[in-house]
């Protein structure tokens, strides 16, 4: 688990430093020149001109797993309700973080027993390696290839002689397609949306965790680490959108909420 957790520090460590010299680079063109127009104009030491753009929202999800627990093979079911927070310092690259309440399940056979509410949440990053399209200022369309990673910890607390906690790391390679409906012919028939994103692709989910039952406790893991994921994303405004996911790997995962973009 701490080799995942170093794995993805150092992902978004080189994203970080991409980032600085992409600015970089760009402020010596002197794209970045804010006063380029109006040389008298007052500068400070801090600006709002540009801000960063943020995003707040809410989801609930179900997770669906086939894991191998003492030695067989159990049913694994993780429900979560989680408050979302993102930030984007480039278009290009997302930190996101989700924190909320969770809570698990186990059925063995016939057997099966559920947890109280526990705590938990994720870290996680997206980053858009590559984009074809028209240029961006008639742009209706674009394709985009970019890469997510995530890690989650989350835990249920004791009911009825049993509780969990289990972690997971989750590795994304999307292919995004973005249609707007401003600016062009579509924009008369759909006045209702402002744009949608459909993305899919390979996924990767490791998972492993400690279930607990009457005082016995045992340790719990993946079956099947490969999968497939995708989702609808629609802005219903420019700043307010709704997703929904689903991905399959030994089972099937789905989450769904609703986004607000400053």
């Amino acid at each position: 688990m701490d080799c995942r957790i170093r794995l993805l520090a150092a992902g978004i460590a080189v994203a970080l430093l991409a980032g600085a010299a992409a600015d970089t680079a760009r402020a010596q063109d002197g794209v970045h020149s804010r006063y380029e127009g109006d040389a008298t104009a007052p500068e400070a030491l801090w600006a709002w001109n540009d801000p960063v753009p943020w995003r707040v929202g809410v989801e609930a999800g179900r997770a669906g797993r086939t894991v191998k627990c003492g030695g067989t093979e159990c049913d694994w079911t993780g429900d979560s309700a989680e408050g979302v927070l993102s930030v984007a310092p480039w278009g290009w690259l997302e930190f996101y973080g989700r924190a909320g309440v969770h809570r698990g399940k186990m059925e063995r056979g016939a057997h099966s027993a559920k947890s109280g509410a526990g705590a938990g949440g994720a870290l996680g990053a997206k980053l858009n390696l590559w984009e074809i399209g028209p240029e961006r200022d008639t742009a209706a369309w674009r394709v985009t290839i970019g890469l997510q990673a995530e890690y989650a910890y989350r835990s249920g607390g004791e009911k009825d002689g049993a509780k969990a906690s289990w972690g997971e790391a989750f590795f994304f390679l999307p292919v995004d397609y973005h249609l707007s409906f401003l600016g062009t012919q579509r924009s008369a028939y759909a006045t209702e949306a402002h744009a949608l994103d459909l993305f899919a692709g390979p996924a990767c989910s490791l998972l492993d965790g400690d279930w607990t039952e009457n005082g016995a406790k045992s340790s719990f893991k993946q079956k099947q680490a490969a999968g497939v994921a995708g989702g609808l994303r629609i802005w219903l405004l420019e700043n307010l959108g709704i997703e929904g996911t689903l991905a399959w790997f030994d089972g099937m995962t789905y989450r769904a909420g609703l986004q607000y973009r400053f």
